[in-house]
């Protein structure tokens, strides 16, 4: 791994290879591995901020987190000796949170792969309440301001559906699912819900994906993140397919009666490639 960044603001978080580990069944890099990778970008990048707000009692959280994945990411035909170039700039500096903006690209090629945003709200590690940057954490950093809002807005999130329409899963918060806060890593979130969706599709619950989603091409994915979870908590997952926007699934992760994550999912209209993807059934693209 090397790690550089320019005069412009933007780091190079450059990986030499990938790891077996990386991919999944399907032999491609899964969105919870992606969303991994692009989680090492971003602490290397906060390295140093993370070191002087730690001094002072703040700590960070993610509040939200979205993905645009491109054609390329599939087509490429991505290996494990295929090395990546994972930059990264500040676009919003708020009184108390921030958005780092990610792209990821074959650094053989510079074919743009994926696109990432991720919105941290700082806190007091003793109220747990938002707290006011500290000017001096962020004194050598530049901010980069896009075309488009930061943060990203979300979906407006619909109404968990009744009866056959919502799949429900329960799944308990392992140890190894944890970061060094003891919460259950944003990543994990993502796994936790293509986890459900594949689960879902399986059992007959998604009437456009017959089989596992894993094969299927995800385009987007958005994630709220609402409330924190910890080992042995045990949460239930409501997965469901939206009616009017093809291709789109939503997944909701509570714990006792409180929600604590949202996520949507869109794929692609059918297999982007025939040699990693199985068919599927296509329909219309959806949007945000």
């Amino acid at each position: 791994m090397k790690y550089d960044i320019d005069a412009d603001g933007v780091s190079h978080y450059i990986l030499g290879e990938l790891s077996y580990n990386d991919f999944d069944k399907s032999r491609r890099i899964g969105m919870w591995q992606l969303a991994k990778l692009i989680q090492g970008a971003r602490h290397q990048r906060f390295r140093s901020v993370t070191m002087n707000l730690k001094g002072l009692g703040i700590t960070s959280f993610v509040r939200s987190q979205f993905l645009q994945i491109y054609p390329a990411f599939y087509t490429s035909k991505l290996t494990q000796n295929r090395a990546l170039d994972i930059t990264s700039r500040l676009s919003h500096l708020g009184r108390t949170s921030c958005c780092l903006d990610t792209d990821m690209y074959d650094l053989s090629t510079k074919t743009l792969l994926a696109s990432g945003s991720v919105q941290d709200v700082f806190v007091s590690r003793q109220t747990r309440r938002p707290f006011p940057v500290a000017s001096i954490a962020w004194q050598q950093t530049k901010v980069i301001t896009p075309r488009d809002q930061r943060p990203i807005s979300g979906p407006d999130f619909p109404a968990r559906p009744t009866g056959t329409l919502c799949f429900t899963q329960t799944r308990t918060v392992m140890s190894s699912d944890t970061d060094a806060n003891d919460h259950l890593n944003e990543a994990m979130f993502i796994r936790f819900c293509f986890d459900c969706a594949s689960s879902a599709a399986l059992d007959g619950h998604l009437p456009s994906f017959r089989k596992d989603v894993i094969y299927a091409d995800a385009k987007t994915v958005w994630f709220l993140y609402i409330r924190e979870a910890r080992v042995g908590e045990e949460l239930t997952l409501y997965c469901w397919e939206d009616r009017n926007l093809s291709r789109t699934l939503w997944v909701e992760m509570c714990q006792e009666s409180q929600v604590i994550g949202q996520c949507q999912i869109q794929f692609y209209e059918d297999g982007l490639t025939r040699s990693t993807s199985e068919p599927d059934g296509g329909l219309t693209l959806a949007k945000l």
